[in-house]
């Protein structure tokens, strides 16, 4: 694919938290702003057009409709299902020429799958994801609509519901308007790109004039994001509901939090968004601790400051990599084994992000309880088996680590003796012995090769060096760091708070089973 490497790093500095795509000029926002009367249709259309809003080769129309000029365009071409392939409607005031909305589109007439492929098939795809995101952006870019604010990518995804018949061909992506830097979701942009071909094939956009209160971050004095996040956490506390969307008559009882939660600057939380849990009706205790399940159940949500109705808000989302059925339909924790659950009950395997910054601050601290967690690539890696200190030496377990490097093991219970394998390199451990055998020839371990529960263990840093991986240890976090590039992962501060507290989470979650 093409770019690859300038695409992810693109896709990365999109996700930062409300990075602008799209940026309004002081020159371009002085002709938005500018004062303009309209008293005809001609001057309703050459101004339309002086905004970008009406695409070359576009015919427009207008009438007048009270205080305000309506100009119309579409072009000849017909769209699928009839009517024009390209339209749009904008309203202007005819005081002041101000744009009162704006909503235009292209139909997606182009479906064309390569031939003889597959528009499901990920392995034909010329574009990435990530490189169809690019597309997307440099689009709206060219298109230069003259409105008030800007457009920031929207990384949260749609459910899976909504999302069921559309094909891995093309891709959807979103925009959500910026005011003040401030994302908006009520308005948006979404562009349709055919990740064969490269090339946008619909779009459309729907944009309304609206009041902000405060108009301008800076005017506001809200609470710091810390401080949301905190109170956030001290009134949120998950409900027990019996979930049988699958067999009603076989329902499970799990963890699960309503479907949105948003908090005014001030602190308070809106009566419309107030939620309070209904009581279960059966006098049930379940197994599980609903503290830590309230934990892993808020570790799913980005917080974000937004305005939402026009105010300005904390609200909590869906990380973008969390997948869901439906709108409120989140996923949810068994009562009593702890298990994620999707919303048929089945178990979710994949593996979640780990937590916000805003909940790392928020949550209480605790004292570590794990002995050593490994971050591979400075991620933190999921592990069955967890990692143990004897005798001052980190032990991990042998076949999850060594076939995440992809390396072949075999395992000899005669001789208790374990061997990997990969690209010419062969290592032997022995359980109980202090000598390893790298390509046949010995060399001694810090510490011998143990069993525990059936498992083996192995010292960290001279098998994984021995297939060329760089490991270091950072002693605050009791964190294993494991490098498969030419340099080793330097977390930041933050990022070693994220992964302590996944990593005690994960830690906790396993000690209750």
């Amino acid at each position: 694919m093409k770019n690859k490497s300038l695409a992810k790093l693109l896709l990365a500095v999109l996700l930062a938290a409300g990075v602008i795509v799209t940026g309004v000029p002081s020159d371009v926002q002085a002709s938005v702003t500018a004062v303009t009367k309209i008293d005809n249709a001609t001057k309703a259309i050459a101004h339309a057009q002086g905004l970008n809003l009406i695409p070359d080769g576009a015919r427009a129309a207008a009438k007048q409709n009270g205080d305000k000029w309506e100009v119309t365009f579409k072009n000849d071409e017909e769209g699928p299902g009839g009517g024009p392939l390209l339209y749009g409607t904008i309203v202007l005031y005819a005081k002041t020429g101000k744009v009162a909305s704006y909503a235009t589109g292209l139909k997606q007439s182009n479906y064309n799958v390569q031939p003889g492929g597959d528009p499901d098939d990920e392995s034909v795809m010329t574009y990435s994801i990530e490189e169809s995101i690019t597309i997307a952006t440099d689009f709206i870019k060219q298109q230069d609509w003259k409105l008030e604010d800007s457009w920031v990518f929207n990384p949260y995804p749609l459910s899976e519901n909504s999302t069921k018949f559309d094909a891995k061909q093309w891709n959807h992506v979103r925009f959500d308007r910026s005011h003040d830097g401030i994302r908006d979701s009520w308005d948006e942009v979404s562009v349709t790109v055919d990740r064969w071909r490269g090339e946008v094939v619909s779009y459309y956009v729907d944009w309304e004039e609206r009041i902000y209160t405060p108009n301008k971050g800076n005017q506001a004095s809200p609470i710091s994001l810390y401080k949301a996040g905190q109170l956030f956490y001290d009134v949120i506390e998950p409900l027990l509901i019996w979930q049988g969307v699958k067999d009603p008559n076989q329902p499970e009882l799990v963890y699960a939090l309503h479907d949105q939660y948003v908090m005014a600057i001030d602190g308070t939380i809106p009566s419309e968004y107030q939620r309070v849990n209904p009581p279960l009706e059966e006098n049930i205790k379940p197994a599980y601790s609903s503290k830590l399940a309230k934990k892993r159940l808020l570790a799913m949500y980005d917080l974000n400051l937004e305005y939402i109705n026009g105010n300005l808000a904390y609200r909590l989302r869906l990380q973008p990599e969390i997948t869901f059925f439906m709108d409120g339909w989140h996923p949810t924790i068994d009562a009593d084994s702890g298990k994620w659950l999707n919303f048929l009950n089945d178990p979710i395997l994949t593996p979640f992000p780990p937590a916000g910054e805003w909940l790392v601050h928020a949550a209480p601290a605790g004292k570590i309880g794990y002995d050593a967690a490994i971050l591979w690539n400075n991620e933190l890696l999921p592990l069955e088996n967890e990692p143990f200190i004897r005798d001052g030496y980190t032990l991990v377990p042998f076949r999850e680590l060594l076939e995440k490097l992809g390396a072949k093991i075999t395992w000899n219970a005669k001789e208790r003796k374990v061997t990997a394998s990969k690209e010419g390199t062969s290592i032997e451990l022995t359980v109980d012995s202090e000598t390893a055998y790298i390509n046949g020839n010995a060399k001694k371990l810090d510490a011998p090769a143990r069993l525990k529960n059936g498992r083996t263990y192995i010292p960290a840093r001279l098998v994984l060096e021995a297939f060329g991986l760089k490991v270091g240890w950072n002693n605050e976090s009791r964190l294993v760091l494991v490098g498969t590039k030419d340099q080793m992962p330097v977390p930041t501060q933050e990022e070693l708070k994220r992964h302590r507290f996944q990593a005690q989470l994960n830690w906790e979650n396993k000690a209750l089973h």
